[in-house]
């Protein structure tokens, strides 16, 4: 009876694994399926993966989020979870008393699913590599598990070489539909959307700066105001006027009356600057002094009713801007005030101007009419609301991307360490592709460093260095603001980059020297202040946030389709 038994039951060597081997694959699916299954227990319920979050390798929250996390819409963990169920329930059934055919159709299963598994570990570790450069540590362990069971099955290849093979493309297959899916499918989404719906204009406004919903950069005459909405550029000391670093304009209102010398502004009382065409003889002789009795017979100048180099000064403008500012608004019609400046050498080249055109005229007997040029138009401010209208932008005076004058311009927060804002980057650069110079992006960053942002209490190792990285980018723009695109750019090529290489770029487009200077002063960090004053006042929490004036978006855009529709909705009037 035993041995009929024995007949009965008998399978073919190697199909029956020995219990040191079944136990071994069981340990490995059992573990591939707790933490799968983890993961998409975290993917369904959208809550955050325990101890793998904000790294500057492991974050699997960056990996989760990613277009890969998916395939037909659902976390790829979801068919990894039915893949090791399904293997654990083969393993049941391994078993002396199992027929040959159930034994053979188990390795069947199993061989497909082992290899199956394995592929798609080796296509998602690639894509954390190369692709994501960040690595999460459930997901490896998962895949470490698969190609350990691939790798004894095709070590022991219990059903023979041939079907072994043939099982092996059946699985090269289904992960080729996997990957297929995945490569042609769009980023998934991952924002909220604020909407503002009492506002009741959507388009790009040009308004009076003294308004106080407007949100400007530090250090303007704005700053004055008790309104903690108003906000100032930072006006250096030496004001220098080119056609790569200029100051922001500068708004004022004239004020009822102003002092009429410089004793404000220089310590020192300079006598009043009288008018070359009046009759008084004009004293060539600059060694010669006037008596009190010629002074006093001469007429006291009427007031004055245009600001000075004081009356400026007592605006927040620097001595120098406003002698520059005076001197070209009184030029056209008294040249007498235009000659009033801080600067003794101005004073004499003036003089000098104005005594050979004494004498050509003398040459010529006539007198030669006014050939100063006017001084050119003010360009009117564009304004940028966002937040409900609650704050507004002069796009002059922040960081921009593109043209300040488009047609289309809202404002972006970000941090140049934070992974989801790199996507961001990729859907806001498609954006410009599809719209060209009619699309404008005032680029804020903000910091999610505890150093410069007091919101962040404990900094990640992977945002360290952001506070100098945005320091750097707002130097970068108020040296040079055709480059600042550049930077800026080449800032998102990659996740990370170190204050030492963002230097070192910034040098190279702007100038070593330049860079140096302006890092010296203040301003930059002025600038990353009001960006954090912003980002408190229109709620904080999470970066990117795009804003409109009837909306945020917060969190990671990576579809310029979806960037591009909220355009055509927010900004494009119908």
């Amino acid at each position: 009876m035993t041995t009929s038994a024995s007949q009965n039951h008998s399978v073919p060597f190697g199909l029956l694994p020995s219990g040191k081997l079944l136990w071994t694959f069981r340990i490995l699916c059992a573990t591939a399926l707790s933490l799968s299954g983890y993961l998409a227990w975290t993917a369904l319920n959208q809550v955050p993966v325990y101890g793998c979050g904000g790294g500057e390798v492991f974050d699997c929250g960056h990996v989760l989020t990613s277009k890969y996390a998916k395939v037909f819409g659902m976390p790829v963990s979801v068919p990894a979870v039915a893949l090791y169920l399904s293997l654990l329930s083969v393993l049941a059934f391994f078993r002396p008393e199992t027929p040959e055919k159930l034994l053979r159709a188990g390795w069947s299963l199993l061989t497909f699913g082992a290899i199956a598994a394995a592929l798609s570990a080796l296509w998602f570790i690639n894509i954390q590599v190369f692709e994501l450069e960040h690595l999460c540590a459930y997901c490896l362990g998962a895949h470490s598990c698969g190609l350990v069971l691939a790798g004894i099955i095709l070590w022991k290849r219990p059903l023979g070489n041939w079907q072994t093979s043939a099982w092996s493309g059946v699985s090269f297959a289904a992960v080729a539909v996997l990957i297929t899916a995945q490569v042609t499918s769009e980023a998934p989404e991952h924002f909220v959307v604020e909407r503002f719906d009492d506002v009741q204009t959507s388009e790009t406004q040009i308004a009076d700066l003294d308004r106080t919903t407007d949100f400007a950069p530090p250090g303007d005459a704005l700053s004055s105001t008790d309104d903690d909405s108003l906000f100032a550029p930072p006006i250096s000391d030496e004001a220098v006027v080119t056609d790569n670093l200029f100051e922001p304009p500068v708004e004022f209102n004239e004020p009822a009356a102003l002092p009429t010398d410089d004793s404000t502004t220089t310590g020192t009382s300079k006598p009043p600057v009288t008018d070359v065409s009046e009759t008084t003889p004009v004293n060539t002789d600059n060694n010669a002094a006037e008596t009190d009795d010629e002074v006093a017979r001469k007429p006291a100048p009427a007031a004055d009713p245009r600001p000075t180099v004081a009356a400026a000064t007592y605006l927040f403008i620097s001595p120098s801007t406003a002698s520059l500012l005076i001197r070209m608004i009184a030029s056209t019609d008294d040249p007498a005030l235009g000659k009033q400046s801080d600067n003794t050498e101005d004073q004499q080249a003036d003089s000098d101007n104005t005594t050979q055109v004494k004498d050509e005229s003398a040459a010529d007997g006539t007198e030669k009419a006014d050939q100063t040029p006017a001084t050119p138009p003010k360009p009117e401010p564009r304004l940028v609301s966002v937040s409900g209208n609650r704050f507004r932008l002069n796009t002059r005076h922040w960081p921009l991307l593109g043209n300040p004058d488009a047609k289309y311009i809202f404002v972006e927060m970000f941090d140049y360490t934070c992974p989801h804002c790199r996507n961001t980057h990729h859907a806001i650069d498609g954006a410009f592709k599809e719209y060209g110079d009619d699309l404008a992006v005032v680029a804020l960053p903000v910091p999610l460093d505890g150093s410069c942002n007091d919101t962040v209490r404990n900094t990640s190792s992977s945002h360290a260095n952001a506070c100098e990285l945005a320091r750097i980018s707002v130097a970068v723009w108020r040296v040079n603001r055709v480059k600042f695109r550049d930077f800026h750019n080449w800032m998102f090529a990659s996740s990370r980059r170190s204050s030492a290489s963002a230097r070192q770029k910034a040098e190279q487009l702007v100038g070593k020297a330049e860079l140096t200077a302006e890092l010296a002063k203040p301003f930059a960090g002025d600038y990353i202040k009001r960006h954090v004053d912003l980002y408190k006042k229109v709620g904080r929490g999470s970066v990117p946030k795009l804003m409109f004036p009837k909306s945020t978006m917060t969190g990671a855009v990576s579809s310029t389709r979806t960037l591009c529709r909220t355009i055509e909705r927010e900004l494009v009037q119908k």
